[in-house]
């Protein structure tokens, strides 16, 4: 099965995420450990109840949770939320002193794999706006995918992988 865009489950509002009904900055990390507290228990309870795109939701937002749910080395996540756009989080960081450079927005899509696992696929797009103030639509993908693979060990997924796909049969 594929999903596209974590199916929009999330509301966002400009340059936050929100969880629970609390923002947090998409490039910042949690600023207090009750932030923190927050995010580990948001994924503990989506693992609990089977949910990966509320697991995912909280393993973007918090370093905590990406250190706790991993079982690969530790490298920059690559994959932030802005408004209703994923994103390269360090493209961000280039965008926020020069208002004229926009950030780097992925096209993000989920596919299932055996035993519960999921294989989050992003890279790069060109995006237009929908024109209803709540959300983008993909025009073309550019650049290689990349992927991240979530196994699920212990009751909850795990980042297990992270790497470059293969070019599709027939890409050029």
């Amino acid at each position: 099965m594929r999903h596209s865009a974590f199916r929009r489950i999330s509301i966002c509002t400009s340059a936050s995420i929100m969880l629970a009904g609390s923002a947090y900055s998409a490039t910042a990390e949690p600023t207090s450990p009750a932030e923190t507290e927050e995010f580990l228990r948001e994924a503990t309870s989506a693992c609990r109840r089977g949910e990966f795109y509320e697991f995912l939701e909280a393993f973007i937002a918090s370093g905590a949770v990406r250190a706790r749910y991993r079982d690969v080395p530790s490298e920059p996540f690559r994959i932030g939320k802005v408004d209703y756009a994923n994103l390269d989080p360090s493209s961000v960081a280039l965008s926020n002193p020069d208002p004229n450079k926009r950030f780097r927005e992925l096209a993000v899509d989920v596919t299932d794999l055996p035993g519960k696992g999921c294989r989050l696929t992003y890279q790069p797009g060109i995006f237009q706006d929908d024109g209803e103030g709540n959300g983008r639509t993909l025009v073309r993908r550019i650049g290689m995918p990349k992927s991240y693979d979530f196994a699920w060990k212990n009751g909850c997924w795990r980042l297990s992988k992270a790497g470059n796909l293969p070019p599709a049969a027939g890409a050029k």
